[in-house]
């Protein structure tokens, strides 16, 4: 009678999982980065939204959608809260990178790189994350 053996040898097992495991290490640091563009991507269009959003009640303004104009206001809103009450935004996106809803802003007054706001209206929005991307621009700077 011949006996035929089913299933695999210890020695067969460990190469397995020693393959499974160098291929393992070689796909964790390319999913890492999958996930880091992924959000790199959904800050972009959370910021290009943000912007447009901020033109279209500045075009608003302008026209005298919200009434009479103010003597001296730049036409930009106080807050990002203004954009959801005048029903340009359903909602302002959170910050997919520090996954907090809060938004760094510029006033139409502040200089164009500046970090610090007086806070007088939001003429542009940024991330508050401090960390750098994968191209090695600060997330603060886009």
């Amino acid at each position: 009678m011949l006996k035929t053996n089913k299933g695999l040898t210890f020695i067969e097992l460990v190469i397995s999982l020693a393959i499974i495991g160098i291929l393992a290490s070689i796909v964790l640091p390319l999913s890492e980065v999958a996930v880091k563009r992924s959000k790199e991507m959904a800050l972009r269009t959370s910021l290009r939204e943000l912007r447009q959003s901020i033109d279209k009640y500045k075009e608003k303004y302008d026209r005298g959608d919200f009434g009479a104009k103010i003597a001296g206001a730049s036409g930009y809103p106080k807050t990002l809260d203004e954009l959801v009450i005048k029903k340009i935004l359903r909602k302002i996106p959170p910050d997919p990178i520090s996954n907090s809803p809060e938004w760094g802003t510029r006033s139409f007054s502040d200089k164009f790189d500046s970090i610090l706001s007086d806070k007088l209206d939001v003429y542009d929005v940024f991330s508050v994350s401090d960390n750098t991307a994968l191209d090695g621009t600060k997330y603060n700077t886009w």
